[in-house]
């Protein structure tokens, strides 16, 4: 096994998490979810286990296919489901890559996916011999031509996103939406939740790892307690607030914390918010997602409107602070410091505020309607002003129910414009399929960019401006 040989590591393990609505799906890394059960491996003397097991977190998250109880690999699935775990170390930088990669290519040697990973891979350790030994096997598609194409500039290269970008370019604008040789892209909110961090972690930093991995909030929800009482961060206690929405409701860390955090923003926040966001937080939770406005509530959100700002500070100086604070702490500090940056943006609020202006349309009169279309309106400006994708989904859709109400043909004919326009963008970076390609430090280095201005890396990919 070259790369387990080579680097001389062992896997240390380390747990992941997916925070989907109102479920943590977790697994451990390693070898366990592939070996569970025996297959082929066992058979070949790898230590596959003799007793079934029912760990197969990542067959619940859609990353392998879960084998009945009983059932041996053949080589080639046993390859598939090991390199389709790698998938996910490559992207997350994690070492244990190269021994998944190395088992599942002794069992199948031609098996093209693990030899896209494997190439990938190398790529990142600069082992270039590695490389090309892994791109002969797959130099006639279309993704081992970018990535031939990717090893020869990326040495001349300034960075890694350009040697991409360019190697794309050169080779016309490839579409890879439908690759069945890349990795599927990692959910933007994945954690990967390194437990020997937390022991060396300063109090800063282990409130900040606490904030986005709701699987600490349990063993550690005392501790949580005391330290969001005491922080005076807006934009992180913001992100614990919009992390918490998706918690199990009736869950003993949710009854606690919930409250917790909405009481410190408003200590903060005071008598008078300088944002649209923070005080639009106290407003909406006067009322379910389902109960509709009345005039009075129509009176408070006009004054609300009033401010012309979404949030403070901006995502990216966010960003740069929680880069700043992790420093190498774990792998992939971009993705997880990008990640609190886009829960900070707290676009929950305006989807709720969409949803009560939804449930209040058939109980007001027409000038009501109007009115409240105009401040839904308002409210989707402030978001339609920040710079990132995720914020300007929601501000749009503010806009073009506001419009809808208002009965304004103009403003609402802008919104499906845009709307259209940032479909487009998304399926330009879809033709790239830039957040697939298993190279971590690629994936790192667009973190800085898309916090700075999302838009302006998007519409590179459209063909509209230069890569940043």
């Amino acid at each position: 096994m070259r790369g387990y040989r080579e680097e001389g590591r062992e896997d240390p393990g380390a747990e992941q998490l997916q925070w989907p609505r109102r479920r943590v799906l977790k697994w451990a890394l390693g070898l366990a979810p592939v070996l569970a059960g025996g297959g082929w491996a066992a058979s070949k003397g790898w230590g596959g286990r003799e007793e079934e097991e029912e760990e197969v977190y990542l067959a619940e998250v859609g990353w392998v296919k879960r084998k009945p109880p009983g059932e041996r690999l053949g080589p080639e699935e046993y390859a598939r489901q090991l390199t389709e775990q790698a998938g996910m170390y490559c992207l997350s930088g994690y070492p244990g890559a190269s021994i998944n990669l190395d088992m599942a290519l002794e069992a199948v040697p031609t098996y093209a996916p693990a030899r896209l990973l494997s190439a990938c891979w190398y790529m990142k350790e600069d082992r270039w011999d590695l490389v090309q030994e892994d791109l002969s096997y797959i130099q006639d598609t279309p993704e081992g031509r970018l990535l031939l194409e990717l090893a020869e500039r990326r040495p001349r290269a300034p960075d890694w996103r350009h040697a991409f970008f360019e190697s794309w370019q050169a080779l016309g604008r490839p579409d890879f939406s439908e690759s069945t040789l890349l990795p599927e892209r990692l959910p933007w909110n994945l954690v990967f939740a390194y437990t020997d961090a937390w022991h060396w972690a300063t109090d800063a930093q282990r409130f900040a790892m606490a904030v986005m991995n709701p699987l600490l909030w349990e063993p550690h929800q005392d501790w949580i307690l005391e330290q969001l009482r005491a922080n005076t961060s807006l934009p992180l206690l913001m992100a614990l607030f919009e992390n918490i929405q998706d918690a199990d409701p009736e869950a003993s860390w949710t009854r606690k914390l919930l409250p917790a955090v909405k009481e410190r923003l408003g200590q903060l926040a005071g008598p008078s918010p300088r944002t649209l966001q923070l005080a639009l937080m106290p407003f909406l939770a006067a009322g379910s997602d389902s109960t509709p406005f009345t005039r009075q509530d129509l009176e408070v959100l006009e004054k609300l409107v009033a401010r012309r700002e979404w949030k403070q500070p901006t995502s990216e100086s966010f960003y740069l602070e929680l880069r700043a604070l992790f420093g190498e702490l774990f792998l992939s500090p971009g993705h997880h410091s990008l990640l609190l940056a886009t829960l900070a943006q707290a676009s929950s609020l305006g989807e709720k505020l969409l949803l009560r202006a939804h449930a209040s349309k058939a109980h007001l009169d027409e000038d009501a309607r109007r009115w409240m279309g105009r401040l839904v309106w308002e409210v989707g400006a402030r978001l339609r002003a920040q710079r990132s994708r995720q914020e300007l989904d929601v501000g749009l859709r503010l806009q073009v129910f506001g419009s809808e109400l208002t009965g304004h043909s103009p403003t609402r004919m802008d919104c499906i414009a845009m709307w259209v326009e940032l479909g487009r963008r998304e399926k330009a970076l879809e033709r790239a399929a830039f957040y697939r390609w298993p190279l971590a430090p690629l994936q790192e280095e667009s973190c800085e960019l898309r916090a700075r201005d999302e838009h302006v890396w998007m519409k590179a990919f459209e063909g509209r401006n230069e890569l940043p």
